[in-house]
């Protein structure tokens, strides 16, 4: 196992998973989560299917980390992509890529868990559990870590450093809205839980779209926070909006459905 693992042909075997687990994700298994009607077999189903594949996902990823023959692999497949001058692949090559990991799995994982968290009251406010504490300090690492090379990367090499900004930005403020809660728990009724649910989910989806169409996103633009922000703003928009618009024609589907079986 260990020699597949620090192996060529682990690491494309490696590669095509996280590959083909990120395109269920992306296309089908998240969308459909989203849209189908909450509550139902179907959102359920769709629910826990996509966590585990999530997990397969994000496992993937990880388990890229302890093969040598990843950085060689991402020079020969970017080569316009000047890495040995990143400060990341120079010094932390591995953190980077754990905390991409962590960004996904906390928002995934975090979104779904405000669920349980709700039914899982006795008092009328929201619950948490060591599950919450450890994805709250994921969120709260990642934030620590990205906006420490932010700021070396303004010194050193600028061009890169708006890479970290955006996320550790988002980051921060998930994390501080999750340690608010595990305090304070404040009540669970109203549309707070649900907005902090979907941003959650919609953050990770709109990172996974991001990762497949604007793959050379840095390479094409000016490389300046503007832009990355920008780019992370307009994904979540049109999540939203499609969301927003598919999830009100299904359950007018749902409804009528309903009704025509009660009749």
């Amino acid at each position: 196992m260990d020699n597949l693992l620090s192996s060529l042909g682990g690491l494309n075997l490696l590669i095509q998973v996280h590959t083909v687990s990120a395109i269920i994700l992306t296309i089908f298994l998240i969308p459909l989560t989203l849209l189908m009607k909450k509550g139902s077999r179907y959102h359920r189903a769709c629910g826990i299917t996509t966590l585990l594949l999530a997990l397969v996902f994000s496992a993937s990823a990880l388990m890229m980390l302890f093969n040598p023959n990843l950085i060689p692999h991402l020079k020969a497949d970017i080569p316009e992509y000047p890495i040995d001058t990143a400060y990341v692949y120079n010094i932390h090559s591995d953190l980077l890529l754990i905390g991409l990991a962590s960004i996904f799995v906390y928002s995934i994982y975090s979104a779904y868990r405000i669920w349980p968290r709700i039914k899982h009251s006795t008092d009328g406010r929201i619950t948490s559990n060591v599950i919450d504490w450890a994805l709250a300090a994921v969120a709260l690492w990642v934030t620590i870590f990205y906006l420490q090379m932010f700021f070396y990367d303004m010194d050193e090499h600028p061009g890169y450093a708006n890479i970290y900004l955006a996320p550790s930005v988002l980051m921060l403020i998930f994390a501080g809205l999750d340690f608010y809660t595990f305090v304070f728990r404040p009540t669970i009724y109203g549309k707070p839980w649900w907005a902090l649910h979907m941003s959650k989910m919609l953050y990770a989806w709109s990172a996974l779209i991001k990762g497949f169409l604007l793959r050379d996103f840095h390479l094409a633009l000016d490389r300046t926070v503007l832009h990355e922000i920008a780019s992370i703003v307009i994904w979540l928009s049109i999540s939203l909006l499609v969301y927003l618009f598919y999830r009100k024609n299904l359950n007018s589907r749902y409804a009528k459905k309903e009704k025509i079986e009660k009749t």
